[in-house]
């Protein structure tokens, strides 16, 4: 699907991913349970905050689920299949996928909240980097399937980790 939202209406696409508890917003656990989705890896992959914890999958809305392993496969071959090409772009370093939390810097939900965006290379790719270090095979991948990538955002909102099936 390359027919994503506009990330202001993520909410009426991908469903409301909020429960108020005692005057607190959280994650609604029902809507997880219903809506998110692991999608494997092909690569050996680490967490980037922690690097002996393996990561095999992605855990993401079931509305992006075929998209991204389409994404993941089309990197995988297009690496060669070679786990060194992999870590050499990064992109055995996972900077996450389905978190629930607001936006840096806002209130909104990130797009991470509804399981529609992913992390790679965070350490070569910041918030606010504005050079990006991202291989430009992988923001093809990406982009063939019409999700979002961070690293063309403006400099002061740049994200150079950060895919999002959710337009701007």
């Amino acid at each position: 699907m390359s027919n994503w939202p506009h990330q202001n209406s993520a909410r009426d696409f991908y469903g409301a991913n909020m429960r108020l508890s005692k005057g607190v917003a959280g994650p609604d656990p029902k809507w997880e349970r219903d809506n998110l989705v692991l999608v494997p890896i092909p690569w050996r992959a680490v967490a980037s905050w922690d690097h002996g914890l393996k990561i095999k999958a992605l855990r993401v809305h079931s509305k992006v689920a075929e998209s991204l392993t389409r994404v993941l496969d089309r990197i995988w071959a297009d690496f060669g299949q070679n786990q060194k090409a992999i870590e050499i772009a990064g992109m055995h370093l996972i900077g996450g996928g389905y978190v629930w939390r607001a936006m840096r810097g806002g209130s909104r939900l990130s797009m991470h909240s509804y399981g529609c965006a992913v992390d790679f290379d965070p350490n070569r790719n910041g918030l606010g980097d504005p050079t990006p270090a991202m291989d430009v095979r992988v923001v093809a991948a990406f982009k063939a399937e019409g999700w979002t990538w961070g690293g063309d955002w403006s400099p002061r909102n740049r994200d150079g980790m950060h895919f999002q099936a959710a337009s701007v």
